[in-house]
């Protein structure tokens, strides 16, 4: 077996067919341009590069002790490309990104883990799978629409069927493949396999924990640039009490952000910074 599966091949297939389509308008050629600018912007590529070296760091550590080989690259890039990428947007751009390591554990350990490995591992044949591919986007985006409104809820019900059937099929037979090469699936390999996606999942918390937490500090201290004008040594002041206040809780900080950000954009003396900090900041 190559590098790429069937799944994979048909996929990146329907990809390019699609974006090749779709550039040869100028309104879309230039939205895509617009998106690829606004990515490009300093704070982006930093995070970005950071959680690549980050991602490097925890793939060495696992190397180390057995758990990582070359074999799992492909994995790993998708993994980086598509979890960790959905991870960042998710914890530090949402309200609520407390119990971090929690959530993600939730995520990543759930009982479907072994299927989803065992689906992706026996995939059916080139044509099978350049047919089945757009087959079930097709279904899956119908499915998106129609459940977001009510008048659509009839088809709704239809695409969920027929993706519940779908699902049920692909699963039986690659549960009897699975069955056929039972002592095939008895390796370390397909241990590491299973294992590494949630294992870097579990690994990156740390980063995403400090990531979430730098961007809640951005946003309280930056409420202070709003509101009634401050003097810089008042800002510094403010700046100073809520580290020492917050410290490492993104708890505290959301309350912050949550429930006194016209406080923080009002202040104009330390004492009312102090006040803050010291009477009304009780999450």
């Amino acid at each position: 077996m190559g590098p790429f599966n069937n799944r994979e091949i048909a996929t990146a297939f329907w990809v390019i067919v699609f974006l090749a389509f779709a550039l040869r308008k100028a309104d879309i050629r230039k939205s895509f341009v617009a998106v690829l600018r606004a990515f490009c912007q300093f704070k982006i590529l930093l995070s970005v590069f950071l959680m690549v070296f980050y991602t490097l760091a925890v793939v060495r550590l696992l190397a180390a002790i057995g758990l990582w080989k070359v074999s799992l690259l492909k994995d790993t890039i998708v993994w980086l490309c598509v979890n960790a990428m959905a991870m960042m947007i998710r914890f530090i751009t949402s309200d609520d990104a407390e119990n971090i390591f929690q959530k993600v554990l939730t995520d990543s350990f759930k009982s479907v883990i072994v299927l989803e490995f065992l689906v992706n591992t026996y995939t059916f044949s080139l044509p099978t799978e350049l047919v089945l591919v757009p087959i079930l986007t097709l279904i899956a985006m119908v499915d998106v629409i129609a459940s977001s409104d009510e008048k659509y809820s009839a088809v709704a019900k239809i695409t969920k069927w027929v993706q519940m059937i779908i699902s049920f099929v692909i699963l039986a037979i690659v549960v009897n493949r699975a069955i056929s090469n039972f002592q095939t699936l008895l390796s370390l390999d397909t241990f590491r396999s299973i294992a590494l996606a949630p294992l870097l999942s579990l690994l990156f918390t740390p980063f995403l924990y400090v990531m979430a937490l730098i961007s809640k500090y951005e946003l309280v201290f930056l409420r202070l640039n709003f509101g009634l004008e401050k003097e810089r040594r008042l800002k510094r002041y403010a700046r100073r009490r809520i580290l020492i206040y917050a410290g490492l809780s993104l708890r505290k900080l959301q309350h912050l952000l949550r429930n006194h950000a016209a406080d923080l954009m009002h202040i104009q003396t330390k004492a009312d910074v102090d006040r803050l900090v010291q009477q009304r900041v009780n999450p």
